[in-house]
């Protein structure tokens, strides 16, 4: 049994998020140091620490992007593989999201954004989706097809 092409889609999306999230970790350190500098360049009393938090914040932030971007290519690639492991993370990925995606919806009646509702109500789709395509039995057979012919070569 091959790959089931929405496990393909779930992989190429762990990708992409996890291209965004290793960018924003670039940005995030560039741009801690970048503030960094214009604020020392201010020469206000009291500018330094301001900059020494400023760095380290973007350095911190930028650490946590990066780390988030390894583990999302690190469960796309397990998902291409049909590793048993990356189909669970996954399934727990997409649950956190949701819930957050759940707040955002609720967020979004308490100051009415359209726009916000929109896009939390096709994240919120999108992770339903990935959650109930992980957990089909076809899939999940692909998933342990894999490890069964491993045990028995």
């Amino acid at each position: 049994m091959g790959r089931p092409t929405g496990v393909t889609v779930i992989a190429v999306l762990y990708f992409i998020g996890a291209a965004f999230c290793l960018l924003g970790g670039l940005l995030f350190i560039a741009g801690g140091g970048f503030l960094a500098t214009i604020i020392n360049q201010q020469g206000q009393a009291g500018s330094s620490g301001m900059a020494g938090i400023m760095a380290g914040l973007g350095a911190a932030m930028g650490i946590m992007f990066l780390v988030f971007g390894v583990i999302d290519a690190l469960v796309g690639w397990g998902l291409l593989k049909l590793k048993n492991w990356a189909r669970i993370v996954a399934i727990v990925f997409a649950a956190i999201g949701a819930c957050f995606q759940l707040l955002g919806v609720l967020g979004s009646f308490s100051h009415f954004n359209l726009g916000n509702l929109i896009i939390n109500l096709a994240f919120l789709a999108l992770y339903a989706w990935m959650i109930s395509y992980l957990i089909k039995a076809p899939v999940k057979a692909a998933f342990q097809g894999v490890q069964a012919r491993a045990a028995t070569a």
